[in-house]
């Protein structure tokens, strides 16, 4: 009886060890800074209405791939920015240009009007981006749409571009 009793604790005490081993969660790094550039080309007819839609997901950051699934939060850095480059001769003026996130039309910005270059990275700017950001890391995607009129007609494909520079954390 002894004997058994002997077994069965040494059993007992070895299943209780083995269910101790490593938890996956103990092998997510520290936070991981990672860049992704997402482009718009701009064109349109005289006084056209455009809506472009942009899917932003974690998946896109490569840099983070093993552990997208673990990404609990997002810093934005302060590398980020939108920036419009005309890339042409052309007379462009934007009115109205707009960002929006697709399935939450509560997260708008607004740039306003925008006919020259320009690097848009003021901390209100940056805000707005980090909103996203949330967003993105929230739904594991989102879709930033951007939308303008267009006072000239735009034959050659202008740029909007959005770079977006975040510090992920893991649990």
């Amino acid at each position: 009886m002894k004997q058994k009793l002997m077994i069965l604790s040494v059993f007992a005490i070895g299943m209780f060890v083995w269910s101790c081993g490593d938890d996956p969660k103990d092998d997510l790094p520290g936070p991981i800074k990672d860049s992704k550039n997402y482009t718009y080309g701009i064109t349109a007819p005289t006084g056209a209405t455009i809506i472009l839609d942009r899917t932003l997901t974690v998946s896109d950051f490569t840099g983070i791939s093993l552990y997208k699934d673990n990404v609990y939060k997002g810093s934005l850095g302060t590398d980020s920015y939108f920036e419009f480059i005309k890339g042409s001769s052309e007379n462009i003026e934007l009115k109205d240009v707009t960002f929006q996130i697709k399935n939450n039309p509560k997260i708008t910005y607004s740039l306003g009007t925008i006919n020259a270059d320009h690097k848009f990275n003021s901390l209100a700017d940056l805000n707005f981006l980090q909103l996203v950001v949330n967003e993105m890391i929230a739904n594991k995607e989102t879709v930033l749409q951007l939308s303008y009129i267009s006072t000239e007609a735009i034959t050659k494909e202008a740029k909007l571009n959005l770079k977006l520079d975040i510090t992920f954390s893991f649990k």
